[in-house]
């Protein structure tokens, strides 16, 4: 599922080794499209070390790089281009999330989940049609997506972008199954065998949430949510569609979009995500002091979790008199940014202006002693939250 690739990079997620993860994208130079492009980060596009490979609208071959590595390859065309007009984009494919291998992935981490949620280690026959799906030895629908406001009205206030979710529950219609929320985006219901217990239309159904921290964290214990029925005769708990009609219907793939479009524009806080960032702003505030890189380095070329960050250390000094010490970083958070959530949404003209504000501190020569205080008031409530919580 490489495809996905690009939503783990913009989630701050790193492979095993600790590196960033390299996805491919489209990318916009000069007025030069090129697609498929692999990139790591945006150093690796406005300063390339090597020669960067992707393809042109034709389907040919496109090569950009370091003017003296691309003299060096014979028999083709080159053309000098500016790389300070570059943008990335990418276009989501239905297929990366509601096709074959997407939903087929989705069932056997829905499976694996609920034997272990249940302590279950050995196979039984009542598992048979979920085990066959999941082999490929059935074409019948065992996942489809919850299309209800409701209940992503509900989940989403429990949940930060990048976290996932899991939950089981049994329908109306006879059957057992695990919800799956990737990321606080997409819920899969997925289908596990016929439920045990015969269900019944109350006034509310309570679920015991799992939830999974985009930050590894698991919560010890799960969390609920409800849903009042208030008399109403229903045929459906959650309003599903299959995974085969959400891009037939582009009222509901659109809906979709959005929301996969915010992991972009949105970065989750939490203090561990915030030390690596504030880590490599303060590495290479040095090397800018010292003139071993320019401005446009220093901020990754407009990197969004470099400007987002700066804007959040920046906030926390400003308003450090706000803080209380008594309570948790996540407790502090939304005072001190002003917002109901541990979150940050920024869009095109709000890191223009960061960017622009950060432009300015340099023209006035205080852009090395904002952000060296900035980093230092970050530190002092780091190291305090991690003697609470080692």
């Amino acid at each position: 599922m490489s495809e996905l690739d690009f939503f783990r990079h913009y989630l701050g997620l790193t492979t095993r080794e600790g590196d960033l993860i390299k996805y491919k994208a489209d990318i916009s130079v000069d007025g030069i499209e090129i697609h498929n492009v692999k990139i790591s980060n945006r150093d690796s596009l406005y300063e390339p070390k090597g020669i960067i490979v992707g393809n042109d609208s034709a389907g040919k071959k496109v090569l950009m790089g370091p003017k003296e590595k691309i003299e060096k390859i014979k028999k083709s065309k080159k053309i000098p281009i500016d790389v300070s007009n570059t943008t990335i984009h990418k276009t989501i494919k239905e297929d990366s999330f509601f096709g074959f291998y997407a939903v087929h992935s989705i069932a056997k981490i829905a499976y694996e989940w609920y034997c272990y949620i249940n302590d279950i280690t050995e196979y039984k026959e009542e598992y048979q049609e979920i085990v066959d799906y999941i082999l490929g030895n059935i074409k019948e629908d065992v996942v489809d997506i919850i299309i209800d406001g409701n209940y992503y009205y509900t989940i989403d206030r429990m949940m930060e972008i990048g976290d996932n979710s899991l939950f089981q529950y049994d329908d109306i219609d006879g059957y057992r199954y695990v919800v799956f929320n990737l990321w606080r985006t997409i819920s899969y219901r997925v289908k596990i065998c016929q439920s045990p217990d015969k269900v019944s239309l109350n006034e509310r159904l309570i679920f015991k949430v799992y939830l999974y921290k985009i930050n590894g964290i698991k919560d010890k214990d799960p969390q609920q949510f409800e849903i009042h029925f208030r008399g109403f005769l229903m045929d459906y708990i959650f309003k599903t569609m299959r995974t085969q009609d959400i891009t037939k219907n582009p009222d509901i793939w659109k809906v979709f979009q959005n929301r996969l479009g915010k992991i972009i524009s949105t970065i989750s806080l939490s203090i561990h995500r915030l030390k690596q960032e504030v880590e490599k702003i303060s590495i290479n505030l040095e090397k800018y002091q010292l003139g071993k890189i320019d401005f446009a380095k220093f901020l990754g070329f407009g990197d969004e979790s470099i400007l987002i960050t700066i804007d959040v250390i920046r906030k926390l000094y400003l308003n450090i008199d706000k803080y209380d010490y008594g309570k948790t970083f996540n407790e502090n958070l939304p005072i001190i940014l002003n917002s109901d959530r541990n979150i940050i949404h920024k869009t095109k003209e709000d890191k223009r202006e960061i960017e622009e504000g950060l432009m300015t501190m340099d023209k006035d020569n205080d852009l090395f002693e904002n952000i060296r205080n900035w980093i230092n008031v970050f530190n002092e409530i780091y190291m305090k939250e991690i003697q609470k919580n080692p």
